[in-house]
């Protein structure tokens, strides 16, 4: 007989899937801020070392001039009918000459600290172009190699845990998909019988019994869109109402309890927003055409106007309660209680 491998909490592996990819952009947007600011540091300074250069070359001619002025006013000195010498008053050139010395000076100081500063910026430019090489690397090629095997990982025990559910409903010897109140007998009996991640893998029943009591009980019609592993678990639509999110919940206590995430809980305005941004963005496993014209119609509407119903499905009772959310209330408003899951799909088939 062999052995069931323990599997214990696909999620966490999720977690760290995505932690890794915000990491590598984080590293990425670090790398691109720093480059950005060494290059506008190199650019001032060797802007800054052409000005100095400039005023050096500009201050020595001024130099010359004062010094050729200077020069001719000494030698403008003259003696009178009785030989005296009569030295002429040349202290204004003395003073320009050393202004234009002392400018000069500045200058000259001006242009060495800005080429020793040049140096330096250089000069630790050139281990960290090493390091930066090296978290480049790490971003664009480590990590995804380390997301690409998470992935792998997540879908080997995904379908082990598919395997395992398939194998379940054969024991009961009817799905879900069969949509008559037997299946759906089936499906509630494996609900209540599976435990830890095997019975989590069981959310697409779940789900799938959700989206049926919600078609039936309140005629919303089902809109078509790729599932992703994050995000809405159906989409309906109404007269009026281009899109409705119906999330669905199994707990045999049957309390409603809906999860933290990142963006918030789920359900809330803030989660519908971020989900919807995945769903529209080219580079996520969350995006294609059907799921981006899902993600059109929500931000049409405001992710704060988005209804959202959840359906909690308590398999040791057989039945469901719907509960609703207003814009941005934080309140979840029983819509219907205790309905029956034994019916389900048999009206259809009469």
């Amino acid at each position: 007989m062999s052995e069931a491998a323990l599997v214990r909490d696909i999620e966490t592996l999720r977690d760290m899937e995505g932690s890794q990819g915000r990491f590598a952009g984080e590293i990425r947007e670090a790398l691109n801020a720093a480059e950005l600011e060494i290059r506008r540091t190199l650019d001032w300074l060797q802007e800054r070392l052409h000005h100095w250069q400039r005023e050096v070359e500009r201050w020595r001619q001024e130099v010359q001039r004062a010094r050729a002025a200077l020069e001719r006013c000494l030698r403008s000195g003259y003696r009178d009918r009785n030989g005296h010498y009569h030295p002429p008053d040349c202290s204004a050139y003395q003073t320009a000459l050393f202004a234009a010395e002392r400018r000069l000076q500045a200058a000259e100081a001006e242009l060495s600290n800005t080429r020793k500063w040049l140096a330096c910026v250089r000069e630790a430019e050139a281990p960290y172009r090493v390091e930066a090489r090296r978290l480049e690397r790490m971003a664009f090629a480590d990590i995804p190699r380390a997301r690409a095997l998470l992935n792998r990982k997540i879908a080997d025990l995904e379908a082990y845990l598919a395997v395992s559910v398939a194998e379940a409903a054969m024991v009961a010897g009817v799905t879900l998909a069969a949509a008559g109140g037997a299946a759906v007998g089936a499906a509630i009996a494996l609900l209540r019988s599976q435990e830890g991640d095997l019975r989590r893998a069981l959310g697409a029943q779940g789900e799938q019994i959700a989206a049926q009591l919600v078609a039936e009980e309140f005629a919303l019609k089902e809109l078509l869109f790729d599932q992703p592993k994050h995000g809405f678990d159906r989409v309906f639509g109404a007269p009026g109402i281009p899109v409705i999110v119906v999330e669905s919940k199994v707990a045999s206590n049957g309390k409603l309890h809906l999860g933290r995430t990142r963006a918030g809980e789920q359900a809330s305005p803030e989660w519908v927003a971020a989900t919807v941004e995945k769903m529209t963005d080219v580079t996520s496993a969350q995006w294609s055409p059907a799921n981006e014209r899902i993600a059109a119609l929500v931000r049409d509407l405001g992710p704060e106007n988005v209804p959202v119903l959840t359906v909690v499905i308590n398999p040791t009772t057989e039945t469901a309660d719907v509960y609703y959310r207003q814009g941005t209330s934080e309140n979840w408003l029983p819509l219907q209680q205790g309905l029956s899951l034994r019916n389900l799909g048999l009206e259809s088939k009469g």
